[in-house]
């Protein structure tokens, strides 16, 4: 399979993503299988029932395979779904606050999450809100804050948007 570095990278990225939401689907952490299991990390094994497999951190991983690592060739190929994604994010916000002047006329949502991410700028709120906060050398911040509840709305078209690459543009497109 002749696949580009881009598409190799977000293919691997994506498929570790599916399997830790399908583990939790499952309730992997609750089975027979995981209770007997041995790990070379014993620290990892006693806590991680108690952290679950959807937390805050893979809340991150997930934002930043398909925002940071993927915006770029995404933005590119499907502009569209990149306004749709600004759209749902107002429409899911509790609250977006700017002071960037290019944000004038409109936030731009997703540009501001993915400059919030890379960095790990980002505040949650247990069981309440995320709030994304991006700030540069100029004093400019932008906080967007997400109630939980609703951020899988968000993942979800990010995740639907990854398919679409992986089947227009890898599975079906220039690697048959």
């Amino acid at each position: 399979m002749g696949y580009t570095q881009d598409d190799n990278l977000l293919i691997q990225s994506y498929f570790t993503l599916g399997l830790l939401m399908e583990l939790n689907n499952q309730k992997f952490l609750e089975s027979e299988y995981f209770k007997n299991i041995e790990f070379q990390d014993t620290i990892v094994k006693a806590n991680l029932p108690s952290y679950g497999i959807d937390n805050q951190g893979t809340l991150m991983i997930f934002l930043y395979v398909t925002l940071v690592l993927s915006k770029q060739l995404l933005s590119e190929k499907f502009p569209e779904e990149f306004i749709k994604l600004n759209t749902t994010i107002d429409q899911i916000k509790i609250s977006a606050v700017s002071t960037y002047k290019k944000d004038k006329d409109g936030i731009d949502f997703i540009r501001h999450i993915r400059n919030s991410v890379a960095p790990a700028r980002v505040e949650f709120n247990p069981t309440i809100s995320v709030t994304f906060i991006d700030e540069n050398n100029s004093n400019e911040e932008c906080k967007i804050t997400i109630a939980l509840k609703n951020i899988g709305i968000f993942l979800t078209q990010l995740q639907l948007l990854h398919r679409k690459h992986l089947i227009t543009c890898v599975f079906e497109g220039k690697n048959k």
